[in-house]
């Protein structure tokens, strides 16, 4: 598999120290996101933000109807791994596009530290330098789905007025449901339909954990070294600086060698999508969730964080820390994968469905060319996957 090859990984070591180091300035209000990208494309826009019960800040944007002024019922889309809400707007057919064309009121959530969360937490007006330390960076995703999750959607709910929401999360974003629907139950009754696409849950057969049991040391060491990663005094900059050189002729192909790598297949996507990725990933991710994800990698399931065995008897009460329950999480569900996906392999995705005790429905993706990030990049992901969930969440019969 591509993803195993040796030269991959000096490649991505190669990519990733080339990002650290860009540190030019850049105007935040300029660069590419997902309110940029909504309003290129005539929809409305409104922007709010969210306190969590431990004073995170976090930023949501919704895009309330599709120009009619008819608000529907709300769905939340949840982002993955080292990215943030500009994944649901990337072009005109994408997830929360086809999803307000369905009616929908669409909310976009951004994970501590990402996107619009980001910018609300570390700029204090529009042009002004970024300070990256006035984020808490201690954080993983049980943070994100205890307290984060839960305040957006009592927030989401309040605003507007409806008793239920509809979840999609995709990668990490079904992790963080996970975390919230098993150790919060209760909120279960406040979602109608969760949709879950490659959800990230034990890792048990995917090459990344390969790689990390391979070298623990070095997976360890590297993230001990900074609080979040990839380390940048200002993520804005480093995304403007990085599309400047992907625009070269000559860095183009790298670029878009890295996004395959990623993939682990060859995705078919045009220069401009390759263009677009590099103004926007990878955010900044903590540290700890790192940790938190390749404890899961070595363990083989999904449990809590583990803070070691006097930090888990204070915690948890326990010398090992507690797994998620997932049968707690009762919501209707319904799972998208892929055959093609290292990360999220089918065999991991047919244990989880094991798991889950209200699964209404799972849509396998049998195709080559369709792996990790097909489900966000896809120039085909509007009629495999997208008018697909919208069908799935208009179908009241389900």
């Amino acid at each position: 598999m591509q993803f195993l090859n040796l030269d991959n990984y000096r490649f991505i070591l190669i990519s990733l120290s080339t990002i650290i180091i860009l540190f030019n300035t850049c105007d935040y209000a300029t660069c590419l996101d997902a309110s940029t990208k909504i309003k290129e494309f005539g929809y409305p826009l409104e922007t709010h933000e969210v306190w969590t019960e431990d004073r995170a800040h976090l930023g949501l944007e919704r895009i309330p109807h599709n120009g009619s002024t008819v608000i529907g019922k709300p769905v939340l889309l949840m982002h993955g791994l080292f990215s943030d809400s500009y994944i649901f707007t990337a072009n005109n057919s994408s997830l929360s596009f086809v999803l307000s064309d369905a009616g929908f009121d669409v909310w976009l959530y951004n994970t501590r530290g990402v996107g619009l969360s980001r910018t609300l937490s570390i700029y204090k007006r529009p042009g002004s330098l970024p300070n990256m330390n006035r984020i808490s960076w201690n954080f993983s995703f049980h943070e994100m789905g205890v307290y984060d999750l839960t305040a957006v959607i009592d927030f989401i709910l309040k605003k507007t007025e409806h008793s239920k929401l509809n979840v999609v999360g995709y990668s990490l974003g079904a992790t963080i449901a996970f975390v919230c629907l098993s150790d919060k139950p209760e909120y279960n009754a406040k979602v109608n339909k969760l949709v879950l696409i490659a959800p990230a849950t034990n890792f048990k057969t995917s090459p990344v954990t390969t790689f990390v049991k391979q070298f623990p040391k070095i997976v360890s060491i590297m993230l001990d070294v900074f609080d979040f990663i990839p380390y940048t005094m200002d993520p804005d900059s480093t995304y403007s600086q990085l599309r400047n050189m992907c625009a070269k002729e000559s860095v183009l192909k790298s670029c878009k060698k890295l996004i395959d790598f990623l993939e682990g297949v060859d995705l078919p996507i045009d220069n401009n999508t390759v263009l677009d990725m590099a103004s926007v990933f990878p955010q900044p991710v903590s540290s700890k969730l790192m940790k938190h994800y390749f404890q899961i990698v070595l363990k083989g399931k999904l449990s809590h964080y583990d803070y070691g065995t006097s930090g888990n008897l204070l915690l948890y009460n326990k010398i090992i820390p507690p797994d998620y329950d997932l049968s707690k999480v009762t919501a209707p569900t319904f799972i998208i994968h892929s055959n093609n996906d290292y990360l999220t392999t089918p065999t991991d995705v047919k244990w989880l469905i094991h798991l889950l005790p209200n699964i209404k429905e799972v849509h396998y993706i049998d195709q080559v060319q369709w792996g990790h990030l097909s489900f966000i990049l896809s120039p085909n992901r509007r009629e495999i996957i997208n008018l697909y969930i919208a069908n799935k969440l208009l179908d009241e019969s389900l």
